[in-house]
């Protein structure tokens, strides 16, 4: 065992390329030699261990949790193809916004913002789903009337109820001290809260009087 030292580190891109650098400086020894087999390791190498794989971690969960998400919308809205289809539009778009706009508000892909980010399909689904069930059950004639009725029954219980007080509770924590939670939740879930009411108001009632089944 011998002992070595990185230079300064002080961003997670340095801490990140110091440990790749390490590894792959131990693989090079390790074949090179047949008398002895090296590793290396740090103390902050099993954090930034997660960020090898994090962007495939992502699309995989994601992508399982939509898939997920379309097969209980499907079940929820008595087996209506076209209504989960629409559940899920809206739901992936949500989360496509969150992640593009993660670039803007300086958050980092993590494996705390992926967590969120999944959260996030699943506050969007209580958003969505309200509007296209009532869509679907609507009695009035004509698409644009059947998204009029949607927005008119359920616009004013999903701003009120599910939306304020989602942005009363999150609003709290824009004056913690913590940067973690200033960040990582007041930061995505008051984004994440504004992208699912702007989806659900605006996008999908347009969507379902111009392409609703």
């Amino acid at each position: 065992r011998f002992t070595s030292s990185h230079g300064v580190l002080a961003t997670s891109h340095s801490f990140i390329t110091a440990r790749q650098q390490a590894l792959l400086i131990a693989e090079e020894v390790n074949s090179n030699s047949m008398v002895i087999q090296v590793y290396a390791y740090s103390s902050f190498y099993p954090y930034y261990e997660q960020y090898d794989t994090i962007v495939r971690e992502c699309a995989v969960n994601l992508a399982v949790t939509i898939v997920a998400t379309f097969l209980v919308a499907l079940v929820m809205l008595g087996f209506q193809v076209y209504a989960a289809l629409c559940v899920m539009l809206s739901v992936t778009m949500c989360a496509a916004d969150m992640l593009g706009s993660m670039v803007y508000l300086n958050i980092p892909l993590n494996a705390i913002s992926l967590v969120n980010l999944l959260l996030s399909v699943g506050i969007a689904v209580e958003f969505s789903a309200n509007i296209v069930q009532a869509y679907t059950t609507s009695k009035e004639v004509g698409r644009t009337n059947k998204a009029r009725h949607a927005l008119r029954k359920t616009g004013p219980a999903i701003v009120s109820g599910i939306a304020m007080t989602n942005f009363v509770g999150v609003i709290v924590l824009a004056a913690a001290k913590s940067q973690l939670f200033v960040v990582f939740y007041f930061r995505m879930f008051f984004t994440i809260n504004v992208l699912c009411v702007a989806h659900t108001i605006i996008f999908l009632p347009a969507f379902l009087a111009f392409l609703g089944d």
